[in-house]
């Protein structure tokens, strides 16, 4: 198996550095269909109507070809995500490569700013504008070079063929628990939600761990 990428123990770190202290606060209270929560055992989903699911890392020691990331809903694993070295999710409906493939999530950067294209299968596709800040003031930036400038929220839009398709929505905080929701297209299942979530929140991890003034983390 090929060593890990620097952008795969990023992702590795997202639940350890969150749960020891980086979180992100309650968004607005737009209506959605999709939200979820960090914690130091991964990324919890709450869809609606009351279905959960979970995504956690496959552990640190993996055979080849296994899955980084699973995804849970009811204590069963019902799919699998790698990521390559370019950053981008494969998601499949299963744990090896040759199960079928649910979508892919492809990040991108703008001037140092995060957007992502989502890709279901069988399905258009859907991008993302980079995260603007709610209140005005900016983006969700790797140029951000303090832990007060990186805090608040962010959102960004979604848009497939050509047209607004929703929102994502992550807001970074010094309290709470890690928290996404967004108002998805019916296309994208959970699973690669929850992925789609995991690479902000990695976006996140990575801006944090740059600011000159990072804060000592709580154990």
């Amino acid at each position: 198996m090929k060593a890990a990428s620097e952008a795969q123990r990023r992702m590795i770190l997202v639940g350890a550095i969150i749960g020891c202290g980086i979180v992100t606060a309650a968004v607005p209270a737009f209506a959605a269909n999709f939200s979820a929560r960090e914690t130091s055992r991964g990324l919890h989903v709450d869809r609606a109507g009351g279905a959960m699911g979970k995504l956690s890392s496959n552990g640190w020691f993996r055979r080849p070809g296994e899955p980084m990331f699973v995804y849970r809903e009811g204590g069963k694993t019902v799919a699998g995500v790698w990521v390559g070295s370019s950053d981008a999710a494969m998601v499949r409906s299963g744990t090896t490569e040759s199960s079928p493939l649910i979508g892919r999530i492809v990040p991108a950067w703008k001037d140092g700013k995060l957007w992502l294209t989502i890709e279901p299968a069988g399905g258009a596709a859907v991008q993302t504008t980079v995260f603007q800040r709610a209140s005005g003031g900016g983006a969700l930036d790797r140029h951000t070079s303090t832990w007060e400038a990186l805090q608040g929220s962010y959102r960004a839009t979604l848009q497939a063929g050509g047209k607004d398709a929703g929102w994502l929505s992550v807001d970074v905080s010094a309290e709470g628990g890690a928290r996404f929701s967004g108002d998805l297209p019916a296309s994208i299942p959970p699973a690669l939600a929850a992925a789609a979530a995991a690479s902000i929140e990695d976006e996140v991890n990575y801006i944090y761990g740059n600011v000159i003034d990072r804060p000592m983390l709580n154990q």
